[in-house]
């Protein structure tokens, strides 16, 4: 029981530690992509203009992602009182006896009309 609960508490700090390290690596990306379209404006424009652009980009994307935070999520109405797992466990033997009596008055040959494998 503690050999399970060890591993999976080294599966989630695993997971986090790759996790952290992989969202530094998007900073530093988002800075050097930043760095370049700059670089790139500004050769293609004046300095003001391309970092009215970038800045109009981080933006518009900042506005975006705070639009997606706030939208209201759909609820999910709780299962119904009948769908438990007694509930449940009923119907499967129900159905399983109601097989089973389908399959013991069968006279040697499927539905299909060929002979079965288990005769």
């Amino acid at each position: 029981m503690f050999y399970a609960l060890e591993l999976r508490l080294r599966l989630l700090v695993r997971q986090l530690v790759f996790g952290a390290l992989a969202l530094v690596c998007v900073i530093v990306a988002a800075v050097f992509f930043t760095d370049a379209a700059l670089v790139a404006l500004a050769d293609a424009y004046d300095v003001l203009t391309a970092m009215l652009i970038v800045g109009a980009g981080y933006l518009v994307l900042a506005i975006l992602l705070l639009f997606f935070a706030r939208r209201p999520r759909v609820a999910v109405p709780p299962p119904t009182p009948a769908m438990n797992i007694a509930a449940l466990l009923e119907a499967f033997l129900a159905g399983r006896a109601a097989g089973g009596a389908a399959g013991a008055s069968g006279s040697g040959t499927s539905q299909a009309g060929t002979q079965r494998d288990d005769d």
